[in-house]
């Protein structure tokens, strides 16, 4: 296996500003992050300022970072039909152009729901948005990235097959990448514990996607049992996936190249620091895994 650190961060808060979410991700040995720009659940737009992208970059430690993932409006579902002026589109191109003044890689958006919709006719719709925004963000070095689902009500896209069907029909790879969440895959029916079962589930997700095309983990175990179809998020190892599913996930994942793929923490640090959690992770890297 390739002598090669998969970056290990978390989500962090921008209630001080950019510059203090880096400081403050930096400080605690992450190496890897993700931030909203802007309220998730409020639909107003917000950009980065020249002034804010400039503080980033003179960020003495801003090199510490390796990964820097923006986490659009939970509002968003790309599976209704909406206009190249809606606030949705508006919203996500923002968003994408938010994670370039950062230096960033791309912004991740939740696969739809269809709600009352036509199963095809909600993909059918998510497709051609997730185009509208890619044809908005063209030049753009950041990606616009696309959150696998738990299956949680009329949620699609938590399969592998079919999110791998939505990925080809949206066509560029160049500019669409994938965020794999390890508690939505197992929610969904993906069993991570068992050796054979994850290096098979992994397997089918390279056939449908490319691991190549992963642009990052959110990297969480789960407060629900497998196959729940429910997106409970839980500390590491304190959940229902477990230390042991998650290191098979980890060592399969980079037997399939994945070893610089980054591992974004959700969790809701009920029983372990967001810093405990990290080293934590961080030493499987130092032990071999």
């Amino acid at each position: 296996m390739k002598n090669v650190k998969n970056p290990v961060g978390a989500h962090f808060s921008v209630s001080k500003g950019f510059p203090g979410a880096f400081k403050e991700a930096v400080s605690i040995g992450a190496d890897a992050m993700q931030i909203f720009a802007k309220s998730p659940m409020q639909s107003k737009l917000k950009s980065v300022t020249k002034d804010e992208a400039d503080a980033v970059r003179n960020f003495a430690e801003r090199g510490k970072i390796k990964s820097l993932v923006i986490h659009a409006s939970y509002l968003l579902n790309f599976a209704k039909p909406v206009s190249d002026d809606s606030y949705q589109i508006k919203s996500l191109v923002e968003d994408v152009f938010n994670a370039e003044a950062l230096g960033g890689d791309g912004a991740v958006i939740h696969l739809g729901k269809s709600v009352g919709m036509d199963k095809a006719e909600a993909i059918k719709n998510y497709v051609e948005n997730i185009k509208r925004v890619v044809k908005e963000t063209d030049g753009s070095k950041a990606y616009v990235i696309l959150e696998n689902t738990a299956g949680q009500g009329s949620e699609f896209g938590y399969l592998f097959d079919e999110l791998g069907e939505i990925y080809k029909a949206i066509g560029n790879k160049k500019r669409v990448k994938i965020c794999l969440d390890t508690a939505h895959a197992y929610g969904a029916g993906y069993d991570w514990r068992d050796a054979k079962r994850c290096k098979e589930a992994l397997a089918l997700l390279d056939k449908n996607i490319g691991i190549q095309n992963i642009a990052c983990v959110h990297f969480n175990d789960s407060k629900k049992p497998l196959s729940s179809r429910v997106d409970r998020h839980e500390d590491i190892g304190y959940g229902t996936i477990g230390l042991e599913g998650l290191t098979n996930f980890v060592f399969e994942l980079r037997k399939l190249g994945g070893e610089s793929i980054p591992l974004i923490l959700e969790t809701p640090e009920g029983v372990e620091s967001y810093e405990d959690q990290i080293k934590n992770v961080s030493r499987w890297f130092r032990s071999g895994v």
